[in-house]
C-alpha cells in the first residue's frame, strides 16, 4: 500500500534568514561581569589569598582586633593632621602596600580608591571660589579620602569576614551591631547571585532591537523586584532556621589569643605613626 506523499506548503519550503538588529548589550554585560566580580570577592571571604605579596602575608599573621585597632588610629590621625609632610608619608605607606599586591589586589583597592577620591573632589568643587586657600585644602582632603580608603580596603583584603566578626566581638561590640554585619555579608552573595541570574537571563533572551514602547528600565526594574521578593524569602527562611537552631542574638566570646611578637611589631608601627602625627 503506497503512502500519499504531503507537498510542504510553500510558504514552509521558502528559505528565510532572520538577522536581528543590532542590539545594545553593554549595560547589560558590564553588570553581569561586576557582579561576578564582586561576588567572587565575598565569595573568597575577604582575606589575603594564596599568590598575594609578602606584606599581605606578614599583615594576615597580626591578630585581628590588633589590625581594626591600627587601623582605627591611622584613620584618625589621618583624619586630624594638619601636617602636608605626615599626610604625604601616610600616603607613601599607602602606596607602597598597594603596589606590592598581585593585579586583582591592587585594582580591588586602587580603583575604588580613586573613586573615592574623586567624589570627594567634585564635592570640594564650590570650595574652590573661596580662593587660593580653599584649592590646597580641597587636595588635602583628597589625600585623606584616598589615604583612609586604602587602609580599610587594605585591612579587608587581609582579614577573612568571620575574623572580623570574632575581632568585633572581643572588642565588645553590642551584639546587635555584630549580627547586623554578618547577616549582611551572608545576603550580600545570596542577592546578588540573584541579581546576577536575573540579569544574565534578560541579557540572553533579548534578540535585536526591542519593541516600540518597550523600556529597558521595565527589566531593571523587574530585577529589583525580584531581588526584593528573595530577600524577604530568604530573610524568613533564616529567621526561622536559627530559631530551631536555639540562637537567642547572643554572639559567643571567642577564645584570647595571646598577645604575639608580629602584634608587638604591628603596635609599635601604629605608635609610631601617631606619635608623628602629634610631633609633625
Amino acid at each position: 500500500m503506497l503512502m500519499a506523499i504531503a507537498e510542504l506548503p510553500s510558504w514552509l519550503a521558502a528559505e528565510e534568514r532572520y538577522e536581528p538588529a543590532g542590539a545594545r548589550h553593554r549595560v547589560m554585560q558590564k553588570n553581569v561581569l561586576h557582579l561576578a566580580s564582586l561576588l567572587e570577592r565575598v565569595r573568597l571571604g575577604g582575606g589575603a589569598h594564596e599568590g598575594g605579596s609578602m606584606v599581605d602575608r606578614a599583615l594576615s599573621c597580626v591578630s585581628a582586633p590588633v589590625r581594626l585597632v591600627g587601623m582605627f588610629v591611622c584613620v584618625l590621625c589621618v583624619c586630624l593632621t594638619q601636617s602636608p609632610l605626615y599626610l604625604m608619608l601616610m600616603a607613601a605607606i599607602a602606596l607602597v602596600l598597594v603596589a606590592v599586591r598581585p593585579v586583582r589586589g591592587l585594582r580591588a583597592t586602587f580603583v575604588p580608591a580613586l573613586g573615592a577620591t574623586g567624589l570627594a573632589v567634585v564635592l570640594a568643587l564650590p570650595a574652590l571660589l573661596l580662593g587660593a586657600s580653599a584649592a590646597g585644602a580641597m587636595l588635602k582632603i583628597a589625600l585623606k579620602t584616598f589615604i583612609n580608603v586604602s587602609f580599610v580596603l587594605g585591612v579587608s583584603w587581609t582579614l577573612t569576614w568571620s575574623r572580623m566578626s570574632a575581632a568585633l566581638k572581643t572588642l565588645q561590640l553590642p551584639d546587635e551591631v555584630i549580627f547586623t554585619f554578618d547577616m549582611a555579608l551572608k545576603h550580600i552573595e545570596v542577592l546578588g547571585r540573584t541579581a546576577h541570574d536575573l540579569t544574565e537571563s534578560v541579557m540572553l533572551r533579548s534578540v535585536g532591537r526591542a519593541p516600540a514602547g518597550f523600556s529597558r528600565t521595565d527589566s531593571i526594574a523587574g530585577i529589583m523586584g525580584m531581588t526584593f521578593i528573595k530577600a524577604m524569602e530568604c530573610s524568613r527562611a533564616m529567621d526561622e532556621a536559627m530559631l530551631c537552631r536555639g540562637f537567642a542574638g547572643a554572639y559567643p566570646a571567642p577564645g584570647r589569643s595571646g598577645f604575639g611578637w608580629r602584634d608587638a611589631v604591628y603596635a609599635a608601627v601604629v605608635v609610631l605613626l601617631a606619635v608623628l602625627c602629634v610631633v609633625l
